[in-house]
């Protein structure tokens, strides 16, 4: 009946935690049920689990460093010789491009 109102839904499995960034938290949801449904080619994700709250910032992962890897940051680090924290504000800088955030360090200094 829901597939001839245009109503499609799914669960998506394998799903090992779901996170939800604001600014003053984290909810964290891990082994979760999700499902989507999908109605006029919007998606609504449904969510169901365990919360953790974790108050602050979230030191493993924040949005504007979805992007970084700690490959990339080890290796500007080592081959520009600058702190990790430099690395980061150049890999950032330079759009994650290690090249050119490696140049960037060298003519920073």
């Amino acid at each position: 009946m829901m597939q001839q109102m245009g109503i499609k839904s799914n669960d998506i499995e394998g799903v090992i935690e779901v996170k939800i960034i604001l600014k003053d938290k984290t909810i964290v949801i891990k082994e979760p049920n999700v499902s989507v449904i999908e109605v006029q080619g919007n998606k609504t994700y449904t969510v169901v689990g365990k919360e953790e709250i974790i108050q602050g910032k979230d030191d493993k992962q924040t949005i504007e460093d979805v992007n970084l890897k700690e490959e990339d940051i080890k290796l500007v680090m080592e081959k520009a010789g600058v702190t990790r924290d430099k690395a980061i504000e150049a890999l950032k800088s330079n759009n994650y491009m290690v090249a050119e955030a490696i140049i960037y360090c060298m003519t920073q200094r």
